[in-house]
């Protein structure tokens, strides 16, 4: 396990055929009939339903208060930048305060404050659940280069079994693509749905312009058609089938609210405290930090806590997220989401077993690949266990595949599959045997199977792969020579 710590501390955060497209010319994962979706374009396409108006209403009558309560203050600016910090094995995994590194005057962090409570005290006065949301489901946000990998994560999906629908979420019209939402992705009981069209018909006094990268996936949360949402990074791989493994669980269903652990401690400046209106940190926070690749959320039970991350996640860029994590590796949306149910003081689970990483040996150094997240296991975060390893019986739940993603142009083109000669093709993952007993399988070279496929299959399709020259070719190439019959599954 320490040796694969010192393997985290490499990560660098960077931040179904087709009806006109040949049959994939390589390795083929045959999956289970799956109801189909209609392809939908826009949320405007629903309006005649009556769905999407109530979800335009919602959106108009929200945004509008989180305009009206925007802080009217200085950006956070810091001292300097949070250190990275992992918990020691065995180490007590209780938070307590990180020093505070925010350097604005007193006047500013008021201001924050008397905004804030201003948000709070409409999200108490407000019934505010409206009759839109239905069924479960998994969102993921996707376009441009996020596709491909964001389609791997989804025929992962579907190997676990699971039938849940899919909606991926896509900025804006120029990051839609017609083909692959409208003739692909259907296949996979997954549609397209464009964020940009609620912003623009639904918002009051908040700029499309003003959200990007981090700040959607609250928003996908939000304008999701289900009541219970799985939420996925692109990167994020499901390993298991989520109605079965996690929405049908005690801790989930006790608190309507899952989140994941990161690497490091968490590196809030106490001013956040002050701000959010408390007296002080909260008791029932863990030491580490959140990760937010995938996120259990039931929005009957925390549409409060959903709509107070939004707020966070919307004025997050000049505030919230240096106040959340004042610098640190992979500052973003990732601490909003525990933040806003513990300012409310609403119920949710931590995940006990803590995240470790899978890398690989590029002949120069030990490199980290990916994130691997667990079962939720019992307890809750103020009795997470301390230990450094999860217990035996807990099942790798997620492969964050983060550096590099799985996107097959990119692992291709830009040399993450060969060892500084230049020549020795690499697993990214670790060696088959190893795979094979922390897995189950080797999941590497099922991975590879669909890069394969769905590169040969959508190389003229996704717009990023078009210009990659010969690409279902050398993903061809690679698997032959990586997973070759020699190297099959004992």
């Amino acid at each position: 396990m320490l040796r694969w710590l010192l393997i985290a501390m490499t990560i660098t955060f960077t931040l179904l055929i087709l009806a006109d497209i040949a049959l994939p010319r390589g390795p083929a994962i045959i999956y289970q009939h799956l109801p189909k979706l209609n392809p939908v374009a826009s949320l405007d396409q629903n309006l005649s339903s009556g769905t999407t108006s109530t979800l335009h209403d919602f959106w108009r009558a929200w945004s509008r208060i989180i305009h009206e309560t925007r802080p009217q203050a200085a950006a956070i600016t810091l001292l300097g930048t949070a250190a990275t910090e992992f918990l020691p094995p065995r180490a007590e995994n209780v938070r307590t305060p990180y020093a505070d590194l925010v350097r604005n005057q007193v006047a500013d962090i008021d201001a924050l404050h008397d905004a804030h409570a201003r948000y709070v005290k409409e999200l108490a006065s407000h019934n505010v659940y409206p009759d839109t949301f239905r069924g479960r489901g998994v969102v993921v946000v996707g376009g441009g280069e996020y596709f491909g990998p964001a389609i791997i994560g989804i025929h992962m999906l579907r190997r676990s079994g699971s039938e849940l629908p899919v909606e991926v979420f896509v900025p804006n019209e120029k990051e839609y693509n017609p083909t692959l939402c409208e003739r692909y992705l259907v296949k996979l009981n997954a549609k397209c749905l464009i964020l940009d069209h609620v912003l623009k018909n639904g918002a009051h006094g908040i700029e499309t312009s003003e959200v990007s990268h981090y700040q959607y996936k609250a928003l996908a949360i939000l304008f999701s058609s289900f009541e219970e949402v799985l939420l996925l990074d692109s990167d994020s791989i499901p390993l298991v089938d989520p109605a079965k493994e996690l929405f049908a669980t005690e801790q989930y269903n006790s608190t309507g609210l899952v989140i994941w652990p990161d690497f490091w401690v968490s590196t809030e400046s106490p001013r956040f405290w002050s701000v959010a209106g408390l007296p002080g940190m909260p008791s029932n926070l863990p030491r580490t930090s959140s990760e937010t690749g995938q996120l259990l959320i039931n929005k009957r039970t925390h549409l409060r806590t959903l709509l107070l991350a939004t707020y966070y996640n919307i004025y997050g860029p000049k505030y919230y997220y240096p106040l959340l994590s004042q610098g640190a590796l992979g500052q973003g949306d990732k601490e909003t989401f525990m933040a806003a149910a513990a300012v409310l003081n609403a119920p949710f689970h931590r995940v006990q077993a803590p995240v470790e990483a899978l890398g690989r040996n590029n002949g120069r150094e030990e490199k980290g690949t990916a994130m691997v997240q667990y079962l939720l296991g019992p307890g809750s975060a103020l009795t997470t266990p301390s230990e450094a390893s999860p217990a035996p019986e807990v099942r790798p739940a997620f492969l964050h595949c983060n550096t590099p993603k799985m996107n097959a142009a990119h692992l291709i083109d830009e040399g993450d599959l060969l060892s500084v000669d230049g020549k020795t093709r690499l697993r990214l993952l670790g060696e088959q045997r190893e795979q094979i007993d922390h897995f189950g399988f080797d999941l590497e070279r099922a991975l590879w199977e669909l890069l394969v496929q769905t590169g040969c299959e959508l190389a003229d399709t996704i717009r990023e792969w078009k210009t990659r020259d010969r690409l279902c070719e050398r993903l061809e190439e690679h698997y032959a020579a990586v997973f070759s019959e020699s190297d099959s599954n004992p």
